[in-house]
């Protein structure tokens, strides 16, 4: 009988080590290790207090300072736990392991308000001491007093020792836990999250923050290929897939900017950078961070309009130091339509071959008009890229016909040396244009002091090395006049 009752004792504190060994959290061990020594010494109340550090001999008097411990648990729940100073003094300084009989106000569990005045308790305190220091205690209370026998004592003893050889395993995994926790939020905060490919098996892992950003169920792990395309934009799927043959083809650095889009049709801008590695398989896998751009690139399109706004307003300015030369540009052939209509019903009674001049005449200045209009509409359209094929001596033509007005007040003669077999250009017309008529104001400018010589400003344009040159020249100062020319030529150039 007896050797039934030791072997059932036994698998009890078996089973007692292997709770508390596989526990990986401050909470957890806390809570094996009191309901351990409760079931097997039968006390009626416990406490274990976890503390990471010394922290726990920082104070040593009649409230515990259990604000600054990693855990506290209690059965039953206790709202406080309170050691007397001497009890403080021997278990965490001395690290001593105490049994004692007290009476009802030298509990750390009760409630003085709600308990008997005739009661006495049994106590018994086991410091829990990892790398000589004491990490935390082991507090048990009973109202009889032969609870805590020697061979209890022992069997506390030991419960508490693999308590303390788990708490470096909590440690490890708590550290872990934190820094994990950190770099969740991180980047949460950065709106990216990590990624692993497997190109052979085209299965992914990836972080909880890319699992948002493809709104992905966290249940799906490892993401198919299959439904990570699902969340490509259709059409950003042929690049995306080319750039990531190319990489692994290669083993080059990938990098795309694409967009994803939600269930619920909610469309995100990415950028996905990776690098490829050998995987724990052997596998090669591409190993990166995918980026949530979406509201870098709202903000750089609400620049951009800012800008473009800027830049109209800026043009209708212009229009408005303009609108002498426009008026001028525009009555003078409605003038002449006037003038030759009169003279063609004129001649329509006499001659009708004069007739027929007038008539032309009337068709070419309502076709001058019409080009002063043109030009004028887009100056002050609005300001977005519209590459097209234009003819360039055109577009120029037209900002030199809306500046005639004023080249004609500051004294300046105009002449044009344009090459007219010159092929058309892929160009945006208003920013051609915009740039044109900024050099002809700046020409003027230049040529306000001059006294004593012509005021010319030169249009030419020629072709040079596979691309279209224009220069708008002035007799002004000649530095001056070369970064005229030079800016105006970038300009075209860049526009391709």
């Amino acid at each position: 009988m007896r050797l039934e009752n030791e072997t059932s004792e036994f698998e009890l504190i078996a089973k007692a080590f292997q709770a508390i060994s596989k526990e990986i959290s401050y909470e957890g061990l806390a809570k094996a290790l009191l309901k351990a020594a409760l079931d097997y010494s039968g006390a009626t109340r416990g406490a274990v207090v976890l503390s990471e550090g010394a922290e726990l001999l920082a104070k040593a008097d009649a409230s515990f300072p259990r604000e600054r411990a990693k855990f506290f648990a209690s059965h039953p729940l206790a709202a406080d736990f309170r050691m007397s100073p001497d009890l403080s003094e021997r278990v965490l300084t001395r690290q001593e392991i105490v049994v004692r009989q007290d009476s009802w106000n030298g509990s750390a569990l009760i409630d003085p308000t709600e308990c008997p005045a005739d009661l006495n308790i049994a106590q018994l305190c086991l410091p829990l001491i990892h790398q000589e220091r004491t990490i935390g205690v082991l507090y048990l209370e009973s109202e009889r007093r032969e609870t805590f026998t020697p061979r209890c004592i022992s069997v506390m003893t030991m419960l508490a020792s693999q308590a303390a050889v788990s708490f470096e395993s909590a440690q490890l995994f708590e550290a872990l836990r934190e820094t994990n926790m950190w770099m969740v939020k991180g980047q949460q905060i950065g709106r990216m999250g990590s990624y692993r490919w497997n190109t052979r098996t085209l299965l992914s892992r990836a972080s909880r923050e890319c699992y948002r950003i493809f709104d992905i169920n966290l249940d799906v792990n490892p993401v198919p290929f299959e439904v990570f395309k699902s969340r490509v934009h259709p059409d950003d799927f042929p690049a995306l897939e080319q750039a990531l043959a190319e990489a692994v083809s290669t083993k080059s650095p990938f990098s795309q900017e694409y967009r994803v889009v939600h269930k619920d049709g909610t469309t995100l801008h990415v950028v996905a950078v990776g690098q490829l590695d050998l995987g724990p398989t052997g596998d090669v896998e591409l190993e990166g961070i995918i980026t949530d751009i979406t509201e870098r690139k709202a903000a750089e399109q609400a620049l951009t309009d800012a800008r473009n706004e800027l830049a109209r307003a800026v043009r209708l300015a212009l229009l408005g130091e303009l609108a002498g030369s426009i008026v001028h540009e525009i009555n003078q052939p409605l003038t002449g339509i006037i003038t030759s209509a009169e003279a063609c019903l004129r001649w329509l009674a006499r001659d009708p071959g004069e007739a027929r001049k007038s008539a032309v005449r009337v068709i070419e200045q309502g076709r001058r008009a019409s080009d002063v209009v043109t030009g004028l509409r887009s100056l002050v359209r609005d300001a977005q890229l519209h590459f097209a094929e234009l003819e360039i001596n055109d577009a120029i033509e037209e900002v030199l016909l809306l500046s005639m007005r004023e080249l004609e007040h500051a004294g300046v003669t105009l002449r044009t040396d344009f090459d007219r077999s010159l092929p058309n250009v892929e160009a945006d017309r208003v920013q051609l244009q915009q740039v044109v008529l900024n050099l002809v104001r700046n020409a003027i400018d230049a040529m306000a002091g001059i006294h004593g010589r012509a005021r010319v400003l030169t249009a030419s344009s020629t072709a040079a090395d596979g691309h279209i040159a224009v220069s708008i020249a002035d007799t002004g100062n000649r530095r001056r006049f070369r970064e005229q020319g030079a800016t105006l030529r970038c300009a075209l150039y860049d526009e391709g």
